[in-house]
């Protein structure tokens, strides 16, 4: 069985138990170690979790997802939408500043939102926000975005941790010197948290910020110093001595033996990654819908749970998670060999054919392929097993040439069903340069997912994403194997941190009991 336990064993208190350093005065410096070195400071420019996470103290956006992917306010005071969708308008908080002393309004929105839009300023979050026609300033703490066409989501996108808001002084320097390093130097928000240094393989800090506008949100410790640790033991034996606080991702091999140490809270829960296997339907074999209904019974995905990811994980029952708005389970397709030879059989291929299954270099992904490589030899499917490094791997994807059989991992950032489906799923979304690798084309899908992205009736819009989901399980254009659960360790009197479905951990709330 899982455990599902929230940050916050405030009845602990074992501060002299740790072991970091002598003295009160260090007892407010919060220790997070983590896998890997941030890529950047500047949210706009950031597309990893670890970067996000860093910054997650320093910047805040208009909105922002909670522990539950519900949305909720933070630099906004709320939002409404037109009838027919196509405009959003937030009212904004007053009396907020910058770390650097510049006032917040919505000419500072506009020019966040433009500024990262502009083809000419290379921001990687630029795509992110290409759903934007305009942002207007209605007055100093109203603004209103518009689109091209109706966009029930777009509250969504403004909650992700890509829609956060720079300094207007930050933006000015990056125009007055294209040479100005913003990864570097750009990280200034409205956060409870400003930005100290950042020393290569070695710590990011920021500590409270004494301006901070929110009190009900004010920083709890006086710092906190991010730690990248690649190796998974190292992380792990830093938390047992003390020397760490907050520990994070942990491997599943790890997890069991943590649960019953008296000197880590441990926290599981359930992401929003669905990791599957993707099928080229341009190739013959793929293109009969009983052979992909057959590679689909053809997996034990319990037993893959189990000896992968030692029962940290659930079946993918659709083509989102759970803990996806819109999200609706389906009928899983459970192992049934004999099953799946029959509908092989009817489709031709009662003797098998010889596939290719592209995966990335990671012990974890190498170790699934080699298990559905195995299952599907027994059907007589001669599975090769090629191993890539990520990048190479989603070039290759992108360029759609070649492409078999890969395993994926698909995780909506803005925890909506559109996101969730559309970029693997929609017709206008093959490759070259774009997600849905297994040039999957449906008109049906194609005309639902624009229905439910327009309708400003949530119900409506829920129905169709319903509708949508069915449609794709059934159509089985992927193998869908699993959702891996999140395992986050802490010290015993840590409190005041919630990890996000999505992978993030917001730990601007940190407090050492």
């Amino acid at each position: 069985m899982f455990i599902r336990k929230k940050f916050g064993a405030a009845s602990v208190a074992l501060i002299a138990a740790f072991s970091l350093t002598a003295g009160a005065a260090l007892a407010q410096q919060a220790v997070v170690v983590i896998e890997a070195e941030p890529t950047s400071m500047d949210p706009h420019n950031t597309t990893d979790s670890v970067s996000a996470t860093v910054q997650g103290p320093m910047f805040e956006g208009l909105l922002r997802f909670d522990d539950t992917m519900s949305i909720v306010p933070v630099l906004a005071t709320g939002y409404t939408y037109s009838d027919d969708a196509t405009a959003i308008t937030f009212e904004l908080q007053q009396g907020v500043k910058f770390h650097d002393g510049a006032d917040f309004n919505a000419e500072v929105v506009k020019m966040n939102l433009d500024f990262v839009r502009d083809a000419d300023n290379g921001l990687a979050r630029r795509s992110f926000f290409r759903f934007i026609e305009d942002v207007i300033v209605e007055d100093e703490f109203t603004v209103t975005i518009t689109t091209g066409s109706p966009n029930s989501a777009m509250a969504s996108y403004m909650a992700h941790t890509s829609a956060a808001m720079k300094s207007p002084r930050v933006i000015e320097r990056k125009m007055a010197d294209p040479d100005f390093n913003a990864d570097r130097q750009g990280a200034v928000g409205t956060g409870p948290f400003k930005f100290v240094e950042w020393r290569d393989g070695v710590q990011t800090v920021v500590e409270a910020f004494d301006g901070y506008w929110n009190a009900d949100n004010a920083a709890k410790v006086d710092r906190i110093v991010f730690r990248p640790v690649q190796e998974a033991a190292t992380r792990i034996n830093m938390l047992q001595a003390g020397e760490a606080h907050l520990v994070f991702p942990i491997p599943t091999l790890f997890g069991s033996q943590l649960e019953n140490d008296s000197r880590v809270s441990l926290y599981t829960g359930p992401t929003t990654d669905v990791h599957y296997i993707g099928l080229n339907l341009q190739q013959d074999k793929y293109q009969d819908v009983r052979v992909r209904q057959a590679l689909n019974f053809a997996i034990d995905k319990d037993g893959l749970i189990a000896q992968m990811l030692d029962g940290y994980g659930t079946i993918a029952d659709s083509a989102i998670a759970p803990n996806v708005y819109g999200y609706a389970a389906q009928d899983i397709y459970e192992h049934d060999t004999a099953e799946a030879r029959a509908l092989l059989a009817a489709a031709g291929y009662a003797d098998g054919f010889s596939s290719t299954l592209w995966t990335r270099n990671s012990t974890e992904f190498i170790a699934v392929a080699e298990y559905v490589a195995i299952q599907l030899r027994e059907l007589g499917i001669n599975v090769t097993v090629e191993a890539y490094e990520s990048g190479t791997l989603f070039d290759m994807l992108d360029a759609g040439e070649g492409t078999d059989m890969y395993i994926g991992r698909w995780s909506p950032g803005t925890g909506e069903a559109d996101y969730g489906l559309r970029p693997n799923f929609a017709s206008d979304r093959v490759p070259p340069n774009f997600n849905n690798s297994g040039f999957y084309v449906n008109e049906a899908v194609d005309d639902l997912l624009n229905r439910a992205l327009a309708s400003s009736d949530p119900q409506e819009a829920l129905d169709l994403y319903a509708e949508v989901q069915e449609i794709i399980y059934e159509d089985a254009p992927w193998v869908f194997l699993h959702i891996p659960e999140s395992i986050v360790g802490s010290a015993p009197n840590l409190d005041g941190v919630y990890v996000l479905p999505s992978g993030n951990v917001h730990v601007s709330g940190i407090t050492l009991n």
